[in-house]
């Protein structure tokens, strides 16, 4: 199972059929799931309290996709990944932020100037 991210159904080159199934579902008809996203060309898209999650697709149409990823996506997903890591820290709030930045940024400045 993969990430889901909606480019892969857009992007593949032949129509691919979608179709939805649960996590508890799928641990019942893991060895069907199997057999039709590789004789049928579909890919299921796994849902988890009715919210999709992952997708499973072909192993070739898989790799495709990482073929023509362009270079850099593994740094921007995990930057992706850890974008708001921090948003449930109710002390990290605006004012820390500012007086935090006042003394990175007087740190970088003297750093900088040091290497002059």
């Amino acid at each position: 199972m993969f990430i889901r991210f909606i480019n892969i159904i857009n992007s593949c080159e032949a129509y691919m059929e979608e179709r939805q199934i649960g996590a508890t579902e799928l641990r019942q008809k893991l060895t069907d799931v199997i057999q039709a996203v590789k004789e049928e060309k579909v890919a299921y898209v796994v849902e988890t309290f009715g919210r999709p999650q992952v997708v499973i697709v072909e192993l070739e149409e898989f790799r495709r996709l990482q073929q023509s990823r362009p270079e850099g996506a593994p740094m921007d997903a995990q930057a992706l990944a850890a974008f708001g890591m921090w948003r449930e820290r109710d002390d990290l709030d605006a004012a820390w932020l500012t007086r935090n930045r006042e003394q990175w940024y007087s740190a970088w400045q003297v750093s900088e100037d040091a290497g002059e």
